[in-house]
């Protein structure tokens, strides 16, 4: 993408950030990750003034200026959860001019050659707390939609990462896809703890199940306890047990 700030919008858990740090891995680039919520605070980004082991009082750069001076990548994660004066904060260095002021110490931060912006985020629409990004923000990235990772891949990943048997990967990929079905058509996983995603599926398939029996009180343990409506415990219990012809007690 070149010097222009990079943002990637997908559903929950399709590899935004992974493919990021990949590309930068293969590119030689260090790269840091800011973890964005309702109560970021812009000094993390810009940073503050705080005391040294001397006591005397001195500015200590934040995450962003300390990648602009040295040129590592930066991954601004659930972009549109961060709060509002922390992406105005960001609109000079968005901007041609591609620049940070820094009002604490009227400094203004010029990016290092190597430096890379990235932001993730996941559709406004259809996740609780994100609100929409202006036009004109969203403008000065350049785009890319991220979709969900397709069965087939999502079965090899469980296989090469996980060890996970061909059959066992496939079974877990279709209570997924089934899971998943049934909360379209009824909202009972609407709820930020409530997604089936594939970080699940990587940790169900982590626990190694010898049976399909343990395979599916695995899958219940970490599907269904967290869950608070009983309504909702039985219908991922159903689906468990339809899909690997055993019961769960």
């Amino acid at each position: 993408a070149g010097p222009w700030p990079v943002l990637l919008e997908g559903p929950t858990s399709s590899g935004k950030t992974t493919m990021v740090e990949y590309v930068a891995a293969r590119c030689g680039h260090p790269v840091v990750r800011i973890n964005n919520h309702e109560h970021t605070d812009v000094q993390e980004y810009t940073g503050s003034f705080a005391t040294d082991h001397n006591g005397a009082l001195s500015f200590r750069d934040g995450i962003l200026v300390q990648a602009l001076r040295q040129g590592h990548w930066v991954i601004l994660d659930e972009l549109n959860l961060a709060p509002s004066e922390v992406l105005e904060a960001l609109n000079r260095l968005l901007d041609d001019n591609r620049e940070l002021y820094l009002a604490e110490t009227n400094e203004t931060v010029k990016p290092h050659p190597n430096f890379r912006l990235f932001a993730t985020q996941n559709p406004s629409g259809a996740y609780g707390g994100r609100k929409p990004l202006s036009r004109a923000f969203r403008n000065r990235f350049v785009e890319l939609h991220v979709d969900d990772i397709p069965s087939e891949e999502m079965v090899k990943i469980l296989e090469k990462r996980c060890g996970c048997p061909p059959s066992h990967a496939k079974l877990l990929v279709k209570i997924m896809v089934d899971l998943r079905h049934r909360r379209s058509k009824s909202n009972v996983f609407l709820g930020k703890d409530s997604f089936i995603t594939p970080r699940d599926l990587l940790r169900w398939a982590e626990r190694h199940s010898g049976s399909k029996q343990d395979l599916a009180e695995h899958g219940y343990m970490l599907l269904a306890e967290r869950l608070r409506e009983e309504s909702e415990k039985r219908m991922v219990r159903d689906v468990l047990q339809e899909h690997t012809k055993v019961t769960i007690d």
